[in-house]
């Protein structure tokens, strides 16, 4: 290996260097000013809800109010634009923001001279109930948490000031500063609650601009959930107390007045939210997911009945994070409508399923992207994450998922292709052919025992007296079947015969005398069989023969058919995304370990694959040295690595990247002895690629220009409809009930999404029609049976060493971390290190544990590991 080849970046100079535009500078200048703008709005907004519990934020709210209440929009619209403009605000400006930057994020960025931390990457909690927090998360964390406890402390101190004030008895005191303390806790919800929906807008313009990915976001909407539920919980019981006091619980829990709050509604929200917050504890997430999620569906009656509950200028408050909500909601329902052609499924015996879905050319991801999935055979509500499993520049019109069967949705979805497998292997293969006329008829298989026949090396041990008479060498000729004429006599060469003195022998006359069956042994080259004693028996060389099941158990499932599927049956699949990343950032780093457990290898061989084609394309590709840490249970599950093939990717990659392999097996001391049956697929399901029928682009990481109409358009919609309800409706017939006014300001809300941001969504599938028609379904989609390796995978022996790469399997032992980081520590010296994690929460800790606990106690030669967490743990 060339070493000055492997330690000099790409982008570098060379052959193999890209070179790029620079940026014009005006452009530089504009987006700096919109980064400026949108930093000053974001501290601002952040600032007026820190001071709003105490006295000077309550009074400057209060002026404002004043000041622009007059309008059209009222007290509502001052309220709107105080606490949610800000959000619509940013939203714009982030925008032009992604349209100007365009996709040259990464092309043209170097890696750093000198290695730095970074507060996104650096791991400060590593165990507990928040999991792995970076720095970035934990100062995030304490703000909140000091935002809570000066809230609380500043409101009690207010209640207090003003019960003083009045000639109050002590017990009536008690009650009042009850109530009081209750309708605190219930604005200090609210504020939170404006919060809670941004991090669910999957596809949500300002999660782009940040570039975190929902699968991270959605940790923080777990977080602000707990927070808002216990808040909104202790308002409710605050209350409650203080009715029961009273004497008057059931009469003020079923109260509905029209002007001020509306109990009735808020108790229904409050059961709603308990419900949901009931259900979203990590373990009734893992061992009971399709309740969680179907009670999760809930928000809905959450929502409405607090607008009703609280009215339309208090209800303002949260409505900025709800409305991108619904935005991002209503593009998912438009996307979903779509069903998505499955061009391949695959079962394999490590419990996996791929699948391969069509899409369209132009819908953009990176290889850190996931896609939310739903079969309609299995279910019509259910949607799962998985992460993609193919880089983009594999091809165009397809993309491939892994998915590992742990749960109820995925073994239906495994059990389902293998049915529908079988079913359609019945049809069986075509008809024979009957020979031309004057032509014997074509040689029959063996019939008998074929157990052993595929190995190309055996032993054959004997002890005694053995009967196996084991046969080593060619096949037997194989007799005719019963009623065949006999074969004819063997085909002379033209000319005379050769001369010599032996005469050539005439060709037999009558048929052949019967032969004596074959053995199940005839076709190894090299046979080793082990008996003792006296053996009457063929010997069982070879898999062991079915057992039959015990009396009584039902029938076991037949092996599938090897047939062709003729006709294939399709998977009814729509597909949601991609979402993830707004920037690949594994192609920011020079160097690479990655560690995966399991089915975590799925997002890697994405990785993988991307680098390797970028240095074989020559595109911007910064990785040079990889080493991936891979942990698995059994070794069946090493077939999922085995068929990546790096050199048909990029036949020299060797020149340029140095990768290294280590993979350990932890329930297996040592490897098992029939390897080639343990990675066959178990079924497979090819159908044909019909036009029309890929994913849909319509979805908020997909065309800048369009996603932004769609944004802006709703936003002006709703303001739109809010004016004229209030001109054309409110204000002529004096509308002034509390909870019927929330109900029409939401109901403004959807209807701007449904009918501005619906039209532009029209034109934008209209556009995407004449798009996909300008595109030709090349080679690309037809061979993406090719590329998939779809069908019968063959076994790669990935525990050969080439001078390409190194691949070491250790069986029975597990990675060891402080000595992974400390050796690549020596070999890599002073650089940065980005470190990519996809695995369990356990492995999680582990490998952030030890990044924490090298990055404490490091040396200025050592390099600097940067954390990064691709698990997707709803």
């Amino acid at each position: 290996m060339d070493e000055h080849s492997v330690h000099k970046p790409l982008l570098n100079g060379g052959v193999d260097a890209v070179h790029y535009k620079q940026t014009p500078l005006y452009v530089s200048a504009l987006k700096w000013v919109l980064k400026i703008l949108m930093w000053v709005i974001f501290v601002a907004w952040v600032a007026l809800i820190f001071l709003y519990p105490s006295e000077f934020g309550s009074e400057l709210t209060q002026k404002f109010t004043r000041a622009t209440s007059g309008t059209m929009f009222g007290i509502t619209g001052s309220m709107f634009l105080i606490f949610s403009g800000p959000i619509a605000i940013i939203a714009f400006l982030a925008i032009a923001h992604l349209i100007i930057s365009g996709e040259e994020n990464f092309e043209r960025k170097k890696a750093p001279k000198h290695p730095r931390f970074r507060l996104w990457t650096f791991p400060v909690l590593v165990d507990g109930p928040f999991g792995v927090v970076s720095a970035a998360e934990f100062v995030g964390i304490v703000l909140f948490v000091v935002f809570i406890f000066w809230a609380v402390y500043t409101y009690t101190m207010r209640n207090i000031s003003l019960l003083s004030e009045f000639r109050i008895p002590t017990k009536e005191q008690s009650i009042w500063m009850l109530e009081l303390t209750g309708l605190r806790l219930g604005m200090i919800g609210l504020l939170c609650l404006a919060f809670l929906f941004l991090p669910v807008a999957r596809g949500s313009v300002l999660l782009r601009l940040i570039d975190i990915p929902f699968e991270h976001a959605t940790r923080y909407h777990v977080w602000l959930g707990h927070l808002t539920m216990v808040l909104f919980t202790l308002h409710g019981l605050f209350y409650m107390i203080t009715w029961d006091i009273q004497g008057r619980l059931v009469q003020e829990l079923l109260a509905w007045r029209n002007i001020g709050i509306a109990n009735f509604p808020g108790v229904i929200s409050l059961l709603a939210g308990l419900m949901m917050w009931a259900t979203s504890f990590h373990p009734v997430r893992k061992h009971f997911f399709e309740l969680f999620f179907y009670t999760h569906q809930l928000y809905v009656v959450f929502v409405v009945f607090l607008a009703l509950h609280v009215g339309d200028f208090v209800f303002s408050i949260a409505a900025g994070g709800i409305f991108l909500f619904i935005l991002d909601r209503f593009l998912r329902f438009c996307q979903s409508r779509r069903t998505v052609d499955v061009l391949s499924a695959s079962c394999l015996p490590c419990g996996t399923v791929e699948l391969v879905l069509s899409k369209p050319a132009n819908l953009r991801y990176n290889a850190l992207s996931f896609f939310f999935l739903q079969v309609r055979e299995l279910s019509w509500l259910q949607w799962h994450p998985f992460s993609v499993s193919s880089s983009p520049l594999e091809g165009k019109y397809h993309s491939s998922v892994l998915i590992k069967v742990l749960g109820e949705w995925t073994e239906n979805l495994r059990d389902y292709i293998l049915s529908k497998s079988e079913s359609d292997s019945q049809v069986g293969p075509p008809p024979p052919v009957p020979p031309p006329e004057g032509h014997p008829p074509p040689l029959h298989p063996p019939q008998g025992p074929v157990r052993n026949l595929m190995y190309e090396n055996l032993i054959l041990v004997a002890g005694g007296i053995s009967e196996a008479n084991p046969h080593v060498g060619p096949p037997l000729p194989v007799p005719p079947p019963q009623g065949a004429p006999p074969p004819g006599p063997p085909l002379q060469e033209e000319g005379p015969p050769p001369q010599g003195p032996h005469p050539p022998v005439p060709p037999p006359q009558g048929p052949p005398p019967p032969l004596p069956p074959p053995k199940g042994n005839l076709m190894y080259e090299n046979l080793i069989v082990v008996a003792g004693g006296i053996s009457e028996t063929e010997p069982q060389v070879g898999p062991p023969p079915p057992v039959p099941p015990p009396q009584g158990s039902p029938p076991q499932r037949p092996p599938p058919s090897r047939h062709p599927l003729l006709p294939p049956t399709k998977i009814t699949a729509s597909v949601e995304g991609p979402y993830g990343h707004e920037v690949p950032y594994h192609l920011m780093y020079e160097n690479l370990i990655l560690v995966a457990g399991g089915i975590g290898i799925s997002p890697f061989l994405a990785i993988l694959s991307d680098i390797l084609l970028r240095i074989n394309e020559g595109k911007s590709c910064l990785p040079r040295n990889v080493l991936i840490v891979w942990a698995v249970k059994k070794s069946n599950e090493l077939s999922l690595l085995s068929n990546f093939y790096k050199e048909s990717i990029c036949p020299f990659f060797s020149d340029k990247l140095n990768l290294e392999t280590f993979i350990y097996v932890t329930r297996e001391t040592e490897p098992p002895l029939e390897e080639g049956e343990l990675h066959k697929t178990m079924s497979s399901s090819i159908y044909p690629v019909p036009s029309g029928c890929a994913m849909s682009v319509l979805v908020g990481t997909g065309n800048n220009v369009w996603s932004g109409l769609y944004v802006i358009s709703s936003t002006v919609g709703f303001i739109i409809l809010v004016a004229l309800l209030n001109i054309l409706y409110v204000n002529p017939f004096n509308i002034h009930s509390w909870w019927y006014k929330g109900l029409l300001f939401l109901a403004c809300m959807v209807g701007g999404v449904l009918i501005f941001g619906g039209t532009v969504i029209g034109f934008w599938h209209l556009w995407e029609r004449k798009s996909s028609a300008r595109e030709n379904y090349k080679d690309d989609s037809i061979e993406v049976d090719n590329a998939q390796n779809v069908g019968t995978m063959a076994h790669n022996d990935i525990r050969k060493k080439d001078t390409k790469s190194s691949t070491n399997i250790l069986y029975g032992s597990r990675p060891d971390f402080k000595e992974i980081f400390g050796s690549t520590s020596k070999k890599w010296g002073h650089v940065d290190v980005g470190v990519i994690v996809c695995g369990p929460p356990s492995l999680q800790s582990s490998v952030a544990k030890e990044i924490r606990s090298h990055s404490l106690m490091r040396e200025c030669h050592d390099p600097i590991f940067h954390f990064h967490s691709h698990s997707f743990d709803l």
